[in-house]
């Protein structure tokens, strides 16, 4: 850009430019934009941990609802379990998700076999799989459940 200017009847010339102000602006916008982008890919990639935390207790939770829906159950009288007590004992283990140098996320399910009914014979079977995201100490549920008929 030029600019010209008139001193005392004679025309000068001189180069324009950004003045140290407007430098000083320009970086600390880019700043917080850098900043910015830079907090925005943390909080994408925690949601994205916390999404595989959170799907991997459902599965493990599945799994041990599954090992009890298998078992067999004929009702018959004077029996105060339903299933064999082993499938409802609370089982430790660890989320099953890619990791590395040892940093597991630990898990521990517990189940509940509730009658629901006894005619017709019906049962709850819940499983609660309690597993904390790591870096916090907030502990989360995940929580399945399904309504089961015996084996007639």
């Amino acid at each position: 850009m030029t600019i010209s200017t008139t001193m005392k009847g004679a025309a000068t010339t001189r180069q324009g430019g950004f003045t140290l102000i407007e430098v000083a602006f320009a970086a600390a916008i880019a700043a917080l934009v850098l900043a910015g982008m830079f907090k925005g890919y943390n909080v994408a990639g925690q949601e994205a941990q916390f999404s595989a935390c959170n799907l991997a207790a459902n599965a493990e939770a599945m799994r041990q609802l599954e090992q009890i829906v298998s078992a067999d159950w004929v009702p018959s009288y004077n029996v105060s379990e339903l299933f064999s007590a082993s499938l409802t004992v609370p089982q430790t283990g660890n989320l099953c998700l890619p990791s590395a140098c040892g940093n597991v996320i630990n898990c521990t399910n517990y189940a509940t076999v509730t009658q629901v009914s006894a005619s017709p014979a019906y049962a709850m079977i819940q499983v609660q799989c309690v597993w904390s995201f790591p870096n916090t100490s907030t502990r989360f549920t995940n929580t399945v459940a399904v309504l089961r008929a015996p084996n007639i």
